[in-house]
């Protein structure tokens, strides 16, 4: 993938040193995208997200922690799709169908969260 990408002039200045740029120019950069991996998961994240301390995340909790970070980032939110990206999200983790996920199956792999 390829995205067109436009940068501040002053930082453009300061990066490229002793280029001659004209002043008031449009800088455009072809930045490849080459691979988007899933970061690993930390225990203090699922320490933030566990309310009651019992290592293990309902669905409350998880919808808890959606609409704080969706509130933290600027983004309505909406219960109704809530609801859907928490049940999608509990479909895709919680590996042995217990509704919870458990620290085990929060530590190995995600998407949503």
């Amino acid at each position: 993938m390829r995205y067109p990408t436009f940068s501040p002039l002053a930082a453009l200045y300061i990066s490229l040193g002793c280029r001659k740029i004209p002043p008031e120019s449009t800088l455009i950069f072809n930045i490849d995208l080459l691979e988007i991996r899933n970061g690993p998961r930390s225990h203090e994240s699922f320490q933030e997200m566990d309310l009651n301390d019992d290592w293990k995340l309902s669905k409350q909790e998880v919808k808890i922690y959606l609409k704080k970070e969706f509130e933290k980032h600027g983004a309505v939110v909406n219960d109704t799709q809530h609801d859907a990206l928490v049940e999608d999200i509990f479909d895709k983790e919680d590996e042995d169908s217990d509704g919870f996920i458990s620290a085990r199956e929060f530590t190995y792999k995600h998407d949503e969260l």
